[in-house]
């Protein structure tokens, strides 16, 4: 069900007035003879200042680290066409040594993994750079995490709503099946018309292994499924919070990653978007309704 369709059904049962404005991207709810708004997935319970950082990756990183916040190590780059990008080609050399020629680039305002690139080149990291600062005045430069598992916790005004984990689109061949079949076969949501490219024929051989994407984003053919293990959820729980409670976000989905056996926070999200998660564990959409609902009355509290 697609997210405004969602808010549309709850604002119904909640009997609440509810209008699209701005080309449908703004929903208004009014009740009682008050107005709230919901800008795409960002709903009122973020202070605005806050909400900002939240979108830059590197201010939230630098307040994490400031809070002594477990995050990914990132390092600004400004677009060098701007004053303030005089020495940025110097500092892409300087980073890329510092971080082993393994690094991650990616808009600092970015989101679902778009414009987020694995480069061990020092020529593709200057061609992706480049790409990037065509749009964007400036990028975050991190060095690559090798990600065990990561896991995405929804948070509400100091309650974790819900924990899941995130797994890469990667299969491995029978000897029978191709590629295209397996992928399908693993998320057929999001591979059903998308592998046309003749490469995707390939029949893999019996324990070879394809990866589709590096990335974790359910946006680019992950899967996902419930954390049930009741330590592993204690411990996100209680780092989500931790981090939620010192940044003073109040709904939010915290984004964090296992990696060398340690745990980091990845990124922090001001649009809290469970839609896709629906597809693996909540096909009813009884658990996405009850904390949109949940989110929705906060708002006119």
């Amino acid at each position: 069900m697609h997210f405004r369709k969602l808010i549309e059904e709850i604002c119904k049962e909640e009997n609440i007035k509810y209008n699209l404005i701005s080309k449908d991207w703004i929903m208004v709810l009014t009740k009682n003879g008050v107005t709230r708004c919901i800008s795409g997935y960002r709903f009122p319970l973020n202070d605005h200042a806050i909400g900002s950082v939240i979108d830059d990756k590197y201010a939230l990183y630098d307040l994490c680290k400031l809070l002594s916040l477990p995050i990914i190590e990132h390092k600004l780059l400004f677009n060098p066409n701007s004053k303030l990008g005089i020495n940025t080609l110097k500092l892409i050399d300087k980073y890329f040594e510092e971080y082993n020629k393994d690094v991650v680039i990616k808009p600092n305002n970015g989101s679902e993994g778009i414009g987020v690139f694995h480069i061990n080149s020092r020529d593709e990291l200057l061609e992706k750079a480049n790409e990037l600062f065509k749009t964007n005045f400036s990028i975050s430069i991190c060095p690559f995490y090798k990600i065990d598992k990561e896991y995405r916790v929804v948070v509400l005004d100091n309650e974790v709503k819900l924990i899941f984990e995130k797994t890469k689109p990667v299969v491995v061949g029978d000897g029978i099946n191709t590629i295209r079949d397996l992928l399908k076969r693993l998320n057929p949501y999001y591979f059903q018309n998308k592998l046309t490219d003749r490469k995707y024929d390939t029949i893999l051989t019996n324990g070879q292994i394809y990866e589709y994407d590096w990335r974790f984003n359910l946006s680019n053919g992950a899967t996902a499924k419930l954390v049930e293990d009741n330590d592993l959820k204690q411990t996100l729980t209680e780092l989500a919070l931790d981090i939620t409670n010192k940044i003073n976000a109040k709904f939010v989905s915290v984004d964090i990653i296992r990696s060398n056996n340690k745990l980091y926070l990845i990124e922090v999200n001001s649009g809290v978007c469970i839609n896709k998660v629906c597809n693996f564990i909540d096909k009813d959409f009884k658990i996405t309704k009850e904390i949109y609902r949940s989110a929705i009355k906060k708002i006119f509290d």
